[in-house]
């Protein structure tokens, strides 16, 4: 039993509770009773009952944090009784930046390799030659390419074959082969062996095409006179002792 006092005071204290606006986390939350006095039917709370209802109040944030920390991102929102619901929160911006995306590298165009020149059999060399009236001839009797005193036409280019014929043609000269792409000569990137140059026996008609029609470029270093319209292009001749020696570019 408590006395009149005491009674009047936890009245007093409820009173105010009620009608004190009850503030969570930045929401209003509306009085238990509307008015100065709770209506005649219905019973006032002991205090017992009012110090339920401030420990829930009280304990509602403390819950909710509890809630968030446990179970992050999925965290449900306690609210207390009467409260409106809480808006979606806010999303906020992170500080961290995506990454960027790389940009397509560019595959680089492969450097175009050097033109390699065709080169042709010697069966093939000489059935060319030979249709178009040309012959060929060594003082070893053989065509072995490793054979110093062979003439052979392994791997000459098909260019210098073409250019010999067409060198025929308009001279209309008998032309005979001494050398070829075999060992014994000058080396160089130029060379018999490369397949740029071959050896061609003298004669009147061949002598005088050539020193007629191909202006002096000079003399080699090996004493030889040079004819050809061009230093650096087009077909070179050099008179040598025996032979014509003929680079055709």
């Amino acid at each position: 039993m408590y006395d009149i006092a005491t009674l009047e005071t936890a009245r007093h204290y409820i009173r105010e509770l009620c009608h004190q606006p009850a503030v969570q986390e930045g929401r209003r939350t509306a009085p238990l009773w509307v008015g100065d006095a709770t209506p005649a039917d219905t019973p006032r709370p002991s205090e017992n009952t009012a110090r339920t209802r401030t420990a829930a109040l009280t304990d509602a944030p403390t819950r909710t944090q509890e809630a968030a920390l446990q179970s992050p991102g999925k965290a449900r929102a306690v609210h207390a009784p009467g409260s409106a619901q809480a808006p979606p929160p806010a999303i906020v911006a992170s500080d961290k930046q995506a990454p960027a995306l790389e940009k397509p590298v560019k595959a680089r165009p492969q450097a175009q390799r050097a033109q390699q020149p065709v080169r042709l059999q010697q069966t093939d060399a000489k059935r060319l030659l030979r249709e178009a009236g040309l012959t060929w001839t060594s003082s070893g009797k053989c065509a072995n390419r490793g054979g110093p005193t062979c003439t052979s036409l392994e791997a000459v280019r098909s260019a210098t074959v073409s250019s010999a014929i067409e060198l025929k043609r308009r001279s209309g000269c008998p032309l005979v082969v001494t050398g070829g792409t075999e060992v014994g000569h000058a080396p160089g990137p130029y060379s018999h062996y490369e397949g740029y140059k071959l050896d061609i026996k003298p004669n009147a008609c061949i002598d005088r095409y050539i020193t007629k029609n191909y202006p002096p470029q000079g003399v080699r270093g090996d004493g030889a006179r040079l004819y050809g319209r061009s230093a650096t292009s087009g077909p070179l001749f050099a008179r040598e002792a025996d032979h014509w020696d003929i680079l055709f570019r």
